[in-house]
C-alpha cells in the first residue's frame, strides 16, 4: 500500500542553517500553467535545514543537501501518472475564460484531475489531461509542437522559432516537479525548512520537506514536497491551510517510471477530419510560448506567502454576469465590498481569497482580505 507522506502535516523535525538560494537554471524544461487561484500558493520562499530521517535504505540528507540535490536533479527521462485533486472551498466552477471548466485553468481549482507525462529530454516532451468527456495534448518534438483537444476534434501546430528554446514549452495541467520547483527557485528569509520522515509515493522511496510560513498574513500553513529518493525528482506537493490538517491541494504521482520514454510517445500525426491551425508565433527574449488556453495576464505585488496576482483582461462583473448566467449567479452569492479602491465582491476559503472588483480586475492570493484591499488601491 502507498503511503501518504503528508498525513501528518504536524510533525516535524527542526534546525536552521543560514537560507541558500536553490540553483534554478539546471531544472527542466517541463513549464506549467498555473491555476489563477494558486499563484499566490505557488509563489514560496525556503530557509532553514535539519537532517531527514532515512526510510526506506535512503541515506540521511539535511533539507539543505535535499535543497541543493532538487534544484541540480537532472534526469534522461521518465513517465507517471499525475493526479491533482484541489479542495478549496469553491463551488462547481462556471467557464470564464473560454475553455472547458473542468481542464481549464479555473476547473483545475476544483475536484480531482488527472495527467499523463512524458519527458526525454528539452526538446521531448509530452502531456496528456485526461477527463470524462476527452483528452487534451501537448506533444513537443524539437522544434515541433502539437495540441490536441479530442472533445472539440481540434489540433494547434506550431513551429518552434529555436529548437533550444524548450524552457517555454506549455501545458495544461500542474505537476509536482514544477510546484517543488516553483516553491524553492525563490528562497528567502520567510520560510522555514524542516523535514518529516520517509515516506513512499507511487511506490518509491521519498524524503519529504515541510515548508511552512513566517508570515502570519498568509493562509498557508504548510506546504510538504515529497522529493524522490533516487533520481531526487518531487514525486507529491502537498498544501495545506491555516490550522488544517487536510490538503487543500496535493498533486502527486500515482505512477512514476524512470526509464526514458520512446520517440513514438512524442511523434503525433492529425486523425483525418481534425480541424488544424497554425499560428504565427512571436519571438520573445525569453523564447516563445506557445498558448494551449487563453488565460488572462497577471501581474504580481508582495512577495514569498504573501503574493497577491492581479488579474487584468477580465470582463467587469456584469459583464461576465451577461456572459454566462452560472457566472451571474455565482458572482453574485459572493458578499459585497468597498473601500478606497472601489466596490466588488469577495470570496474567502479556508487557503485562497479573491476580489472581483466592479470595474473588471480580479485580485487572488493565499492571503488574508487586507491584503487584496491593499493592492487593489495601488
Amino acid at each position: 500500500m502507498e503511503q501518504n507522506p503528508a498525513a501528518d502535516p504536524t510533525h516535524a523535525t527542526s534546525s536552521t542553517v543560514p537560507a541558500q538560494p536553490a540553483r534554478s537554471g539546471s531544472r527542466r524544461a517541463l513549464r506549467w500553467l498555473v491555476p489563477v487561484g494558486a499563484v499566490g500558493v505557488v509563489a514560496l520562499l525556503a530557509s532553514g535545514a535539519l537532517s531527514a530521517d532515512a526510510k526506506g535504505n535512503l541515506p540521511a540528507r539535511s533539507a539543505a543537501q535535499l535543497l541543493a540535490e532538487v534544484g541540480n536533479s537532472k534526469v534522461a527521462g521518465f513517465s507517471g501518472t499525475v493526479v491533482e485533486k484541489a479542495s478549496l472551498g469553491l463551488p462547481e466552477l462556471p467557464d470564464l475564460s473560454g475553455d472547458s471548466a473542468n481542464t481549464g485553468p479555473l476547473g483545475l481549482l476544483t475536484g480531482s484531475h488527472t495527467a499523463r507525462v512524458w519527458y526525454a529530454g528539452e526538446t521531448k516532451q509530452r502531456v496528456a489531461l485526461l477527463d470524462s468527456l476527452g483528452e487534451q495534448d501537448m506533444f513537443r518534438d524539437g522544434r515541433q509542437l502539437w495540441q490536441w483537444n479530442s472533445d472539440t476534434r481540434t489540433a494547434t501546430h506550431t513551429t518552434l522559432p529555436d529548437a533550444a528554446a524548450a524552457s517555454a514549452t506549455p501545458a495544461p495541467a500542474l505537476t509536482p516537479d514544477e510546484a517543488a520547483h516553483r516553491a524553492l527557485a525563490l528562497i528567502g528569509p520567510s520560510t522555514s525548512v524542516t523535514t518529516d520522515p520517509a515516506g513512499t509515493v507511487a511506490g518509491r522511496a521519498a524524503y519529504v520537506l515541510v515548508l511552512t510560513p513566517k508570515d502570519a498574513s498568509s493562509r498557508v500553513g504548510s506546504v510538504r514536497i515529497s522529493v524522490d529518493g533516487k533520481t531526487k525528482v518531487p514525486l507529491a506537493v502537498q498544501v495545506y491551510a491555516r490550522g488544517s490538517q487536510k490538503a487543500a491541494i496535493d498533486i502527486s504521482f500515482t505512477r512514476f517510471t524512470e526509464a526514458v520514454p520512446s520517440n513514438d510517445n512524442f511523434n503525433w500525426t492529425p486523425p483525418a477530419g481534425v480541424t488544424i491551425t497554425e499560428p504565427t508565433p512571436p519571438r520573445h527574449p525569453s523564447g516563445y510560448q506557445a498558448p494551449i488556453t487563453r488565460v488572462p495576464a497577471m501581474t504580481r505585488t508582495g512577495e514569498g506567502w504573501t503574493t497577491v496576482a492581479q488579474v487584468k483582461n477580465v470582463p467587469s462583473l456584469s459583464a461576465l454576469g451577461k456572459q454566462s448566467k452560472e457566472a451571474g449567479v455565482l458572482l453574485g452569492s459572493l458578499p459585497q465590498v468597498h473601500g478606497t479602491w472601489g466596490s466588488g465582491r469577495l470570496f474567502q476559503s479556508t487557503l485562497v481569497t479573491a476580489l472581483f472588483t466592479t470595474d473588471g480586475r480580479v485580485f487572488v492570493g493565499a492571503v488574508d482580505p487586507e491584503l487584496l484591499y491593499q493592492a487593489a488601491a495601488r
